[in-house]
């Protein structure tokens, strides 16, 4: 049977039909796709909706009927009785969960007498052998048993981790020295660029030659060559004292002095002879040279 929501359910589908057709369709496509999206709301819900169907389901009670069972005239054995006491039974039930006994042991078979070793009894009846002392020889094996001693081997685990621990405090160490010296570098360089900026923003051998400039200029040194050049420096000791200082130019040439000392003892000694070779006689003296021809004659 129909409900009655169900039912207006099926009224307003079908009315809004006609709705559509009329009214909503001339409007344009955007009225139109939101009219059809009506209808198919309103037909979904007259598919979907509605009271279920009940499945009725009979259910059979199935009596069971218990027959009585009459064996008639049987008669049942005696009852076999064990000859073997209580504590018998239990004691044999224990070794059979204990399980079977150790199979026997087969017997020993007697070994063969080994055959002599010709090299030993020729050494037993040769000379004794010298008895070799206990010394330790270069290059001879030992004995050596390890023993793990767990006392040990926490030592050595301590003196491992205490070996870890000195090789990154020193890695750390060098780091943060280095880390020092380049920010004390750099306050160095900080400080040395400021005083450089200082000094290069004023021209001290202008102003002293400004008249009045206030200053009082100290000469070192005081009494100077002149016939020798000079170079002068600058140098501000306070807001009201500046440093003037004349350096020589003349610089002197110790190597060329040391080769000409050289040169002049070289020349004041006589030169020897050249040496002869052994087999050239000494040349004749030269022959007197004839006198001069005077103009004169």
């Amino acid at each position: 049977m129909v409900t009655a929501t169900r039912l207006l359910l099926i009224t307003l589908t079908l009315g809004f039909i006609p709705v559509f057709l009329v009214f909503i369709a001339p409007e344009g496509p955007l009225m139109q796709v939101a009219g059809s999206i009506v209808i198919l709301l309103l037909v979904s819900l007259n598919l979907f909706t509605g009271r279920s169907r009940i499945s009725v389901s009979s259910s059979k009670t199935q009596i069971v009927v218990e027959e009585e069972m009459n064996f008639g005239d049987i008669e049942l054995p005696p009852p076999i009785l064990s000859e073997e006491s209580t504590s018998e039974i239990r004691d044999s039930k224990i070794r059979r969960s204990r399980g079977r006994k150790a199979a026997e042991e087969p017997p020993e078979m007697e070994l063969p007498l080994p055959f002599p070793n010709p090299n030993t009894v020729s050494m037993e009846e040769g000379s004794p052998l010298p008895d070799i002392p206990d010394e330790d020889v270069e290059g001879l094996a030992k004995i050596h048993v390890a023993k793990s001693d767990p006392e040990l081997m926490a030592e050595a685990e301590v003196d491992r981790y205490l070996e870890q621990q000195r090789a990154r405090r020193s890695v750390f160490r060098e780091r943060l020295q280095r880390e020092r010296r380049s920010e004390m570098s750099h306050r160095k360089a900080e400080e040395a660029r400021k005083w450089a900026d200082l000094e290069d923003g004023e021209d001290l051998s202008t102003i002293t030659k400004i008249p009045g400039h206030g200053l009082a200029v100290m000469y070192e040194p005081e009494d100077p060559d002149p016939s020798i050049p000079q170079g002068i420096s600058y140098f501000r000791i306070d807001d009201h004292r500046i440093l003037k200082i004349r350096v020589s130019l003349d610089v002197p040439d110790t190597s060329r002095t040391s080769w000409q000392e050289e040169s002049g003892q070289d020349s004041q000694a006589p030169i020897p002879p050249l040496p002869l070779p052994p087999d050239m006689e000494m040349p004749p003296p030269l022959p007197e040279l004839p006198p001069p021809v005077s103009t004169d004659d």
